[in-house]
């Protein structure tokens, strides 16, 4: 039955990280249309986001920035938007720019720090460089 309710009238913690999701992509970007609805989908997931904000005591803006970078991060490992074995097309290295900005905006408001931002970059490379 909450499941229900749920979808009618979602959470506190879904309607805001589901802004911080639209807030980061006001910006025009290219693959916008591919990473925004696969990342609301999973905001909207109301179980799962709210013990996300609830239980594991993330901050909404801190779940909708890892949310998209897990998208990204899915993407660019399925070689879709790769042009050669390793080298990313237009979409991808677009992708891999909002990718740059999401672990800019964790590493500003300290929710990692510099060696988690370049453990993740080095794993998105080794992911780029095998895809494709």
């Amino acid at each position: 039955m909450r499941k229900i309710f749920w979808k009618m009238f979602p959470p506190f913690e879904v309607r805001l990280t589901l802004e911080e999701i639209e807030r980061f992509f006001v910006v025009g970007q290219l693959c916008g249309s591919i990473i925004k609805p696969r990342a609301v989908a999973l905001a909207k997931d109301a179980e799962r986001t709210v013990y996300s904000v609830r239980i594991d005591r993330m901050k909404p803006d801190q779940l909708a920035l890892i949310l998209i970078s897990n998208v990204i991060g899915e993407e660019l490992q399925s070689g879709a938007h790769h042009v050669y074995r390793g080298v990313l097309g237009m979409i991808g290295n677009d992708m891999r720019a909002v990718w740059s900005a999401v672990q800019r905006e964790l590493l500003a408001r300290g929710y990692c720090d510099e060696s988690e931002v370049a453990k993740d970059n080095e794993w998105l490379s080794r992911q780029i460089k095998d895809a494709g």
